[in-house]
């Protein structure tokens, strides 16, 4: 299938989802665009530097515009936009086909990227996480690529909301009769586990679980075994989606994630890990 996803200036947003796209859907034809993109500005800088960082090369190195992918914009089987503005524009070039923008494709208000032009590096990572995780989550819906059995992220909205979000993720794995996995890699919650009774059984993300998934039992959970520094080039590799599936397609499923907060900082960890989430539940107090 063709997908084709619009920015404004097609050096941010769009060009960051394309690379998204082609690591995890080889088999289809990408492009970016931009609605008011200057032909052959180059992608921005940092942009290009984190897509690298986090495994997935900027493969479109320059911008172009609607005028100049018409073609290809009129005969795609969906197209995502940033902003419900690009819709517009896209439906007056004529297209009739598959439209959605990141404004409408989930409920949770927090996951709507933020043009990221003139952002710190830290504050680009968090709308490019949320970028990558919108544009997935699309294409997953577009192909009706869905969870046998519901999953659950619960989110804190901070550290300090990290006490209060275990609790309710280990209520909600008892009463969905659910496997509660800790998906916080940058910092896995051992001790906060120990603390409420609950063991953790190891799990490491570099290997494939699918033909052999660890299964806790009641009063067990799935944690990672240790620390990643760079979580993002995880949760965006296809095996962290064929890893919660593999628990999805047998039983209900509780992601307790990173913080949204962290110490003045907003990561893309949440955004990320939840991605294939049915439901979100943001814990605050």
């Amino acid at each position: 299938m063709r997908i084709v996803v619009v920015c404004t200036m097609n050096q941010a947003r769009s060009p960051f989802a394309q690379a998204v796209l082609e690591r995890n859907f080889p088999n289809d034809q990408i492009l970016s665009t931009g609605v008011r993109a200057i032909v052959d500005t180059p992608v921005m800088e940092m942009v290009a530097s984190i897509a690298k960082e986090w495994n997935m090369p900027i493969s479109k190195k320059y911008s172009t515009n609607l005028e100049v992918d018409k073609d290809e914009i009129l005969s795609a089987d969906l197209i995502i936009c940033a902003e419900d503005a690009h819709c517009a524009a896209i439906t007056a070039l004529g297209y009739t086909g598959a439209l959605i923008s990141y404004e409408k494709i989930l409920e949770d208000k927090d996951f709507i990227p933020q043009d990221p032009d003139g952002f710190s590096p830290e504050n680009m990572r968090r709308e490019l996480g949320k970028v990558a995780a919108l544009t997935l989550r699309a294409v997953l819906d577009y192909k009706k690529i869905t969870n046998r059995h519901p999953v659950l992220a619960v989110i804190p909205h901070g550290i300090s909301d990290l006490e209060m979000a275990l609790t309710h993720a280990q209520f909600e794995r008892k009463l969905r009769g659910a496997v509660l996995i800790d998906v916080d890699l940058r910092a896995p919650l051992h001790q906060e586990l120990s603390e409420l009774g609950i063991q953790k059984i190891e799990f490491n993300v570099s290997h494939d679980f699918s033909s052999n998934p660890l299964v806790p039992n009641e009063n067990e959970a799935l944690s990672h075994s240790h620390q990643i520094d760079d979580p993002e080039r995880y949760f965006l590799d296809p095996l962290w989606r064929d890893f919660i599936s593999t628990y999805s397609s047998q039983v209900p499923v509780v992601l307790l994630t990173a913080p949204r907060h962290s110490r003045m900082r907003r990561l893309p960890d949440s955004y990320l890990c939840s991605l294939q989430a049915d439901e979100f539940l943001v814990v605050s107090s």
